[in-house]
């Protein structure tokens, strides 16, 4: 089964309004309006968990069944941790696209600001 849509996505107007970004350590981004925003470490909520998973994964006989169950649970909780980075840097870059009228592109990992116009 297919489907087609012929929607058209309509584009937000250009406010002329251009922020800059600069990823840091302290905070994730800090704007060029001056505001900061925090880095939540996604990791410390599951660090515990994954500890524990890890460890018994070292404790498993490599070639096993119980190993292979292993192993998928320490993947789980480090896509749960990927998973809610990317939903973080989503949810900010379609805040500052909507709010400030400007272009994101991500390069490497890195996110960068440009005019919309």
């Amino acid at each position: 089964m297919s489907l087609l849509c012929a929607d058209r996505i309509a584009t937000l107007p250009a406010a002329g309004n251009a922020v800059g970004i600069d990823a840091g350590l302290a905070h994730l981004f800090t704007l060029s309006t001056g505001e900061k925003v925090a880095n939540p470490r996604h990791e410390r909520a599951d660090r515990p968990r994954l500890a524990r998973a890890q460890r018994e994964l070292a404790r498993k006989e490599k070639g096993s069944r119980n190993r292979a169950k292993a192993r998928v649970r320490v993947a789980r909780i480090h896509a749960r941790i990927g998973d809610r980075r990317r939903d973080h840097l989503h949810m900010l870059t379609t805040r500052l696209v909507r709010n400030l009228s400007s272009q994101v592109r991500r390069f490497r990992g890195q996110v960068f600001c440009r005019s919309a116009g």
